[in-house]
């Protein structure tokens, strides 16, 4: 079975005034020119109109001519085979390019060969940000090439950005089937190259590898933990490798466990058999501190599944709403494509574009809503997290009606034990306090006995 190699893909969006600061941050350019970034293995763009010389002239014209509230590009970032030399690695960035944007987008790549902080070997990947905008034959200015598209009279128009709406199921297939055409071409260009590792984009549950995941510790952190200062992700990934050490000796354990058991059962059988007295149910006193562990035991199981049950009903909730919206979003863009298809040559021509205004500002509005339902945010709500919880409680105690009432209940049983949890320190630390006034006091004694 070949080894498996470090697969990495994700999709960014950037805002329309951020795009010729992240393009010279990925070339290396401007104020991020420095000997400390000096990892740049290669940079190259593509598909440009004529009126860009160079790629900071189109991202500085996307960031000046594109609408306030438009995304300004959006950001294929891969990892790149370490197994690679240099040549191979830009091969097939280009290859991957010419497969997903063809010569229809206009493009900045650059890839970086950084150094890894903790184990010193290469961690080269590819920044390809790309621009919305989709090219046709038509030639257009700079100020014209990032208006609306006009499908009528394309030529009074910007260049096509997009494909329109789509759902949040289907950007999720997009991505996953991008994410397996990248894994596909790395695997192509591995074999091509005599390499035996191979990478898989799915994750380790969908391959049926039961192994706690990694998370990327970062520059950043990577640098603080180098100097020996903790932070919040170095401690996860030592909590991680203690984890993933101890499920390694799971099996082991179970052996020992099976061998004990079967131990213990010839130990019981060679036993003699005692006759036991009858005790009747009433002689039977139930251990108080057995009986309020038994409770706070179920009372963890209860509140554990009723925030389950509320979480859920917030996620069908949010479904809901993001479904009502892109289907408001959708009969509003047809209503809207309808009005400027019936765009007047001249009698009523201010009311149409007084019309169109507004449309256009109600148009945006009903977008940015629904990518905020998209990211699990709730505008029509007014970002209301109260109202929101109140929707998900409702329906979620109309569904489980016997787990709602018994929740409250465990919610005091918990708070019970916690409040006795903290009495108890707070003893231990008083008692504590009194030793180490006691020793203080002894050890006063001492010196001034001696003296």
């Amino acid at each position: 079975m070949p080894a498996m190699a470090s697969y990495h893909c994700t999709v960014k969006a950037g805002a329309s005034s951020s795009a010729s600061a992240h393009a010279a941050y990925i070339e290396r350019d401007g104020k991020y020119k420095s000997k400390s970034r000096d990892d740049l293995e290669a940079v190259e763009s593509g598909n440009l109109p004529s009126w860009a010389e160079h790629s900071s002239d189109f991202w500085k014209a996307s960031d000046s001519y594109e609408r306030a509230n438009a995304k300004g590009y959006r950001e294929y970032e891969v990892a790149l085979p370490r197994e690679m030399l240099p040549a191979q690695r830009l091969e097939l960035v280009r290859d991957f390019i010419r497969q997903e944007l063809g010569d229809r987008h206009a493009y900045t790549f650059a890839i970086h060969n950084p150094r890894a902080a903790l184990e010193g070997g290469e961690q080269p990947h590819a920044h390809i940000m790309f621009s919305e905008r989709q090219r046709d034959s038509i030639e257009r200015p700079e100020a014209q090439y990032f208006k609306r598209w006009n499908a009528k009279n394309p030529e009074k128009g910007g260049c096509k950005k997009g494909d329109g709406y789509k759902s949040a199921e289907q950007r999720k297939t997009e991505l996953v089937a991008l994410r397996e055409r990248w894994g596909s071409l790395q695997n192509d260009h591995l074999e091509k190259h005599g390499h035996a590792d191979r990478v898989d984009h799915r994750t380790l549950k969908e391959r049926g590898i039961e192994r706690i995941p990694t998370e990327h510790l970062g520059p950043t952190a990577a640098a603080m933990e180098q100097r020996g200062v903790p932070t919040r992700r170095g401690l996860a990934k030592a909590q991680r490798e203690a984890d993933a050490a101890e499920v390694a000796d799971i099996p082991e354990l179970s052996k020992r466990l099976r061998a004990d058991c079967v131990q213990l059962v010839k130990l019981e059988a060679a036993k003699p058999d005692p006759t036991p007295s009858p005790v009747k149910p009433d002689q039977v006193k139930p251990n108080p501190i057995q009986e309020r562990r038994r409770q706070e035991e179920m009372s963890v199981q209860i509140v554990k599944m009723w925030r389950e049950v509320v979480h859920k009903e917030r996620e069908e909730h949010l479904k809901e709403l993001t479904a009502k919206a892109f289907e408001t979003a959708k009969a509003f863009s047809v209503h809207f494509q309808a009005h400027m298809d019936a765009e007047p040559r001249l009698f009523g021509r201010k009311a149409w574009e007084a019309k169109r205004v507004a449309m256009d500002h109600r148009y945006d509005r009903l977008k940015v809503d629904y990518d905020e339902l998209k990211t699990g945010r709730y505008p029509f709500l007014s970002n209301d997290k109260e109202a929101v919880q109140k929707a998900a409680l409702e329906r979620a105690t109309a569904k489980q009606p016997k787990l709602a009432a018994a929740q409250a209940p465990a919610e005091a049983i918990l708070r019970a034990r916690d409040q006795r949890q903290q009495e108890e320190r707070m003893q231990r630390v008083r008692e504590e306090d009194q030793i180490r006034q006691a020793k203080k006091a002894e050890r006063g004694q001492d010196r001034g006995y001696s003296r």
